[in-house]
């Protein structure tokens, strides 16, 4: 496995541990007071090297802190310098009776018009990382409520600590199945919920898809995709695509990524379609929309996904973002994600009809 340039650094054996004691720090942050904690957390943003460790020192880090904690300085410094932003209502959501792990609802400003749609939202974060409280939960789903469209923002159970498939995804599952049963609380009819997920939350979305179809359930309206994970054992990369991603330092590598989904599918078959949704028959499915970043590995099963579902008779909406790196959507106010907000928003309120305008 690669070593990153700070284990190359360091005596052999040590840089393992070493991934392990940061993570036991960090769960000495959690432990504070919020005051300091939150002070800690704002401190530490941008100060992580652009090398990615390899995924297992990843999960020995998230295991030993027992999860890794987001920061909510940032938010109040968005809301700052976002005026449009103050009005939106948002609300912890608390349902104990309906197995909620967690999930946070964003209303649109009091006297906005009755929404058209509105969106179930799950975060990425390589299925070890991520909360409520992360740019990529929290960001897309402040600005499209803004705009006039609800979104119920969903969290799930990390795959650490002997957690694998299918609980995370049960959690999508059980939150979707209360967006349907209270669809009025987020101002529309069922029939206008929509389903949409970032990196790993766009393949616990797909699989989720997949099994309300099989099981005669509630459809969303439609999918929406950004970068998603959606196999093990990725295509070959097309010309095109190789060239993008020769040419980007960032790239993660496919044992990187099969270590992941290693971790994500614990037991499971690789080749199960729930599990790998890339690999599954995608008759059947509602309209999805693709989010496709040209310097993210990823791209090699997005891609070719776009394709097949098309060929499955699902009308689909393709984009390819050719200059952005993985997860656009987790960097709030970049020209891309900011596209990507916009993007998001035009599907979600004309479909490919929309996209196409």
């Amino acid at each position: 496995m690669t070593e990153t340039p700070l284990e190359k650094q360091l005596p052999p054996g040590q840089g393992r541990r070493l991934f392990a004691t940061i993570g036991y720090g960090l769960r000495v942050v959690k432990a504070l007071p919020a005051p300091l904690r939150e002070r800690l957390l704002d401190g530490a943003k941008g100060g992580v090297s652009s090398s990615l460790p390899p995924f297992r020192d990843i999960l020995r880090l998230v295991e030993a802190a027992g999860g890794v904690p987001d920061g909510r300085r940032w938010q109040d410094r968005l809301v700052a310098a976002q005026l449009e932003l103050r009005g939106v209502r948002v609300q912890d959501v608390v349902s104990r009776d309906a197995g909620l792990h967690g999930a946070r609802l964003y209303l649109p400003p009091t006297g906005a018009p009755p929404p058209t749609a509105a969106l179930v939202w799950v975060h990425g974060g390589a299925f070890v990382i991520g909360s409520l409280d992360q740019q990529e939960a929290h960001w897309p789903a402040i600005e499209l409520a803004a705009s006039g469209i609800p979104v119920l923002s969903v969290d799930y159970r990390m795959c650490i600590n002997g957690v694998h498939y299918p609980k995370p995804q049960d959690d999508v599952l059980t939150a979707w199945r209360w967006a349907v049963e209270h669809a009025d609380q987020l101002g529309v009819d069922r029939t206008q919920l929509h389903l949409g997920g970032g990196s790993a939350g766009g393949c616990l979305v797909a699989g989720a898809a997949l099994r309300l179809r099989d099981t005669d359930q509630q459809m969303p309206a439609s999918l929406y995709l950004a970068y998603p994970v959606l196999q093990g054992n990725l295509p070959a990369a097309t010309p095109q695509a190789s060239s993008a991603l020769d040419s980007s330092p960032k790239v993660v590598s496919e044992e990187w990524v099969r270590d992941m989904f290693s971790n994500w599918a614990g037991d499971a078959s690789w080749d199960d379609p729930y599990v790998a949704p890339g690999l599954a028959d995608l008759t059947g499915l509602p309209p999805t929309y693709v989010l496709t970043c040209g310097r993210d590995t990823l791209r090699r099963a997005s891609e070719p996904f776009a394709d097949r579902i098309g060929e499955a008779g699902v009308p689909v909406w393709h984009d390819l973002f050719d200059e952005s790196e993985h997860a656009p959507l987790d960097r709030p106010g970049t020209a891309d994600g900011q596209e990507a907000v916009r993007r998001l928003r035009t599907w979600l309120t004309g479909g490919v009809a929309g996209m196409t305008s």
